[in-house]
């Protein structure tokens, strides 16, 4: 329906071309490091929006023998941003100190055999056993120039990648010129500048990057919204869409996603409610999934089974396999809420509490997400349970406590946990992750079956018969035990400035060597005021499949 929104004149005239002084800022609170890694440093995959969620980078080629045996052409025009040379070499160097510290979200380093160099431009990679999933890992195996691995080596961290320090080390289209990013540490501001001698094919339209790590939302909003020259780029909250549409420099751009919530249930050290079984059934069975969808988000996103993105490739087939068992088990999960306030006051007697008060649970969250946090207080309340939030200023906060409670070391008493698990991995497991017991993204305890479940899909190729079924039994088992909260999966939902050329993606990494602005963005303007025509509300980009990830 033509409501009079105006053509976005951004997507209808930028060119392509390379714009000197032109700056685009971005404020970027949720895996900021995740979002930006790509532009700075090379990878012999990257990720991309198609449907095996990856495209070559380093990499020109590659062929599998069952999974075990890697080989890869690598490309011979490729140099570090400090001009030395990429090839075999620094494949071997950097593998050489990946495995003295690496990362540990996958299995990659435990079933990574050695490498061996073919030729100048060519390398083998052997596991110990099949392993299906290497080519996910391989977006994550980013390389370092011998300078920056003599100082800093891998981190050996719960996360990545390895943005310690500015400075020519990567061999991606930007150079890190100012702050560092982490998943435990960051500065509160990061700049980038754009590598001009880069080698690829995607090259750089925006001289200078900068990303905001420490304002809060609502004064990065005011500034994308109701000025220039503060944020251009930022996501927002479902309820802000009407007011960005309406704005004189803002606009919208709304993405299907691969992301989810993650909330964490604590059977570590949680409260012993949440160790039984029972307790957990209930609290899943009384949040609403399609009440939060349409009020709490507006619509933006779809209803989840369990915590992970239908969107991603193949799941449809994994949760086609589960219809019968999940249309039983939604009959058998509807029940009144008076009943389930029953069960829950009768756990309660059971437990020597007292069923005539609520039973108190405490949930760690940013306030970011207080918007959904509301909504699941009152689903919670109508059975008998008190949520309790504790709001932490930021997301370093939150995995502070989540990274070591596996281990009991958590200085916070937490039941519940909620943080933005945006993709990073282009596979399901950057949703399933974190139901790998006994690490630092989990709070399930030791279950073997489980753990074998994920081995299972870590064997398996992406396009094999055996990939959509050992999706499915891992979905099966989550869902049947109630490991984790389910919640919808959310879109991706953007505030961007009238005169930025932006297209959300469906993951965590926001795609800055695409990034264009026209000749009227305000890093070329100058003195100049924006024409009034230019003010007016643009047609909101909807993408409806994947697109703008090259």
């Amino acid at each position: 329906m033509d409501i009079g929104l105006q053509p976005d004149q951004a997507d209808l005239e930028v060119d392509g071309s390379f714009k000197h002084g032109s700056h685009v800022k971005l404020y970027l609170p949720n895996l900021p490091y995740l979002a930006i890694s790509h532009a700075i440093n090379g990878a012999l995959l990257r990720p991309a929006d198609n449907d095996r969620g990856w495209q070559y980078d380093l990499a020109t080629s590659h062929t599998s023998i069952d999974n075990k045996v890697w080989d890869f052409q690598l490309r011979k025009d490729a140099y570090f941003q400090d001009g030395s040379h990429f090839n075999a070499d620094s494949v071997m160097e950097n593998v050489a100190a990946f495995q003295k510290a690496p990362f540990t979200f996958s299995k990659f380093a435990s079933v990574l055999s050695h490498v061996e160099k073919v030729d100048d431009y060519r390398v083998r990679f052997f596991m110990k056993e099949p392993y299906g999933a290497f080519p996910y890992d391989a977006i994550w195996l980013q390389f370092y120039t011998s300078s920056y691995l003599l100082k800093h080596g891998w981190n050996g961290k719960p996360t990545c990648p390895n943005l310690v320090e500015p400075g020519p080390y990567g061999l991606g289209p930007y150079i890190l010129s100012k702050g560092y990013v982490e998943g435990d540490r960051r500065s509160s501001v990061v700049e980038l500048v754009a590598n001009k001698n880069y080698w690829g094919e995607s090259k750089p339209k925006v001289e200078k990057i900068t990303i905001h790590l420490d304002v809060t939302s609502d004064k990065a909003f005011t500034g994308l919204t109701q000025s220039e020259g503060i944020v251009d780029i930022m996501p927002i909250a479902f309820s802000k869409q009407l007011e960005t549409i309406l704005s004189d420099h803002g606009k919208l751009a709304s993405s299907p996603s691969k992301n989810n919530y993650a909330m964490h249930f604590n059977m570590i050290n949680g409260d012993s409610a949440i160790r039984d079984a029972e307790i957990r059934q209930i609290i899943n069975q009384v949040i609403d999934q399609q009440y939060l969808l349409e009020l709490s988000m507006l619509g933006e996103g779809m209803p989840s089974p369990t915590m992970v993105s239908p969107n991603f490739y193949r799941l449809d087939d994994a949760i086609s396999r589960l219809e019968d068992y999940l249309t039983e088990s939604d009959g058998i999960r509807q029940q009144s809420v008076e009943s389930m306030r029953a069960r829950v006051r009768a756990y309660q007697q059971r437990q020597g509490l007292n069923p005539e008060e609520k039973l108190q649970l405490t949930l760690l969250a940013q306030e970011s997400f207080l918007f959904l946090v509301r909504d699941i207080q009152y689903f919670l309340d109508l059975i008998n349970i008190d949520l309790n939030v504790e709001v932490l200023p930021a997301e370093e906060d939150i995995f502070g406590q989540l990274h070591v409670t596996w281990k009991g070391e958590n200085t916070m008493d937490w039941d519940l946990l909620l943080w933005g698990n945006t993709d990073w991995y282009k596979h399901p497991w950057s949703a399933f992750f974190v139901y790998l017991p006994s690490y630092a993204w989990s709070t399930i305890p030791p279950d073997s079956y489980l753990v074998e479940l994920i081995d299972n899909l870590f064997r398996a190729g992406i396009d094999s018969e055996y990939y959509a079924q050992s999706a499915a039994d891992i979905i099966r088992y989550v869902h049947s035990n109630n490991l984790m909260v389910f919640l919808p999966t959310p879109n991706n939902v953007f505030a961007v400035n009238k005169e930025v050329h932006f297209t959300p993606g469906s993951s965590a990494f926001v795609f800055l060597r695409d990034l264009q602005v026209t000749n009227y963005h305000w890093s070329l303007r100058g003195a100049e005021g924006l024409p009034e025509y230019r003010k007016q509300p643009v047609a909101i980009k909807k993408v409806y499949s994947g697109a703008g990830e090259s």
